[in-house]
């Protein structure tokens, strides 16, 4: 930090030396009495036998190009002195001229000293200077030296910083690459995982094709030898119950004959239809569903069948077989059974 300079109290000692030499000066000159005038005595104005000792200051640091020049003292112009006679010598006079004779050596003493204060203040303001030239390149070499350091610190952390941003892009490709390379392999194990499955599928798919194809073959030809063997169960049924019908129908007729005991044309000839209950009973009246063309016959034929009733089915005839049955009555037979 640069110390301004300290000018005031080296002004005022200045200008303290300038106002003591005046009075010393303008005591010399005016106060000496002239000879034929009133005796006067001569009294110095300084407020001391001896001119006060400048106070010792210390001369503060002063910029070189700015340094101060004291102006010399103007002494004040000397009046005209008249020719005078030689005045007579008296102790008193004698004593005046040696205290002005001390005191004109005492002003240059002074001023001898104010000159090697002064000179002492330039070498101070001049070794000032060079301190403060020389603090000011220290100051240079020490933030050249900085920012030598700095730029070094900057460029090693530049590099620091490009070196590890390499290993960082190089960590990130060799990452990428390798789950670049880890997506592959899973897509290639997924993709043969997938194929294989596929595979197991389709092989599936057709041994349960086959499969299927020979359960609806057996189930095809089961059914087909079911409903051979159902119909023919069913015709062997339907023989079985045709024969059965004849049978029983055979068995009403005969049971009407017995029942018959009048005699009529022979070419007369009915079909009555009767309905039984499973018990062989008759459910109503029998019904002519061909008429042989002689009401009496007719009638004589219902009435018969009424008589004979109830027939028994045979065993093992449905009853499907016998609900209902149409018998046809021939005269001819009926005369002679």
């Amino acid at each position: 930090m640069k110390r301004e300079p300290r000018t005031a109290p080296l002004v005022l000692a200045i200008l303290l030396n300038a106002a003591l030499l005046v009075a010393l000066f303008w005591t010399f000159h005016v106060n000496i009495p002239r000879v034929g005038s009133t005796p006067m005595q001569a009294q110095l104005i300084s407020s001391a036998a001896t001119p006060a000792a400048t106070p010792s200051v210390k001369p503060a640091a002063v910029e070189p190009a700015k340094a101060t020049t004291k102006p010399a003292p103007t002494p004040p112009p000397k009046p005209e002195t008249k020719p005078q006679p030689k005045p007579q010598p008296s102790p008193k006079l004698e004593a005046q001229a040696q205290a002005k004779a001390q005191a004109r050596e005492q002003a240059e003493e002074a001023q001898k000293q104010h000159k090697a204060q002064e000179k002492a203040a330039e070498l101070a303001a001049q070794r000032a200077a060079a301190e403060r030239q020389a603090q000011e390149l220290a100051a240079q070499k020490r933030a050249a030296k900085l920012a030598a350091q700095r730029r070094a610190q900057e460029k090693a952390a530049a590099q620091k910083a490009a070196a590890e941003k390499a290993a960082a892009e190089k960590a990130a490709a060799e990452k990428a690459a390798a789950e670049k390379a880890a997506a592959e392999k899973a897509a290639a194990e997924r993709a043969a995982q997938l194929k294989k499955e596929l595979a197991e599928q389709a092989a599936k798919a057709a041994e349960a094709a086959r499969a299927k194809a020979l359960r609806e073959r057996m189930e095809a030809q089961a059914k087909l030898q079911a409903e051979a063997n159902i119909a023919a169960a069913r015709a062997a049924q339907a023989a079985e119950d045709q024969k059965l019908s004849a049978l029983f129908s055979q068995e009403v007729q005969r049971r009407v004959y017995r029942q018959w005991d009048t005699n009529f044309a022979a070419a007369l000839s009915c079909v009555v239809q009767i309905h039984l209950s499973p018990t062989g009973a008759i459910i109503g009246a029998p019904k002519i569903l061909r008429s042989s063309g002689n009401p009496q016959f007719d009638r004589a034929v219902i009435a018969a069948v009424e008589q004979a009733a109830p027939f028994v089915p045979p065993l093992g005839l449905s009853y499907n077989a016998y609900r209902e049955v149409n018998i046809q009555f021939n005269a001819e037979e009926l005369n002679h059974g």
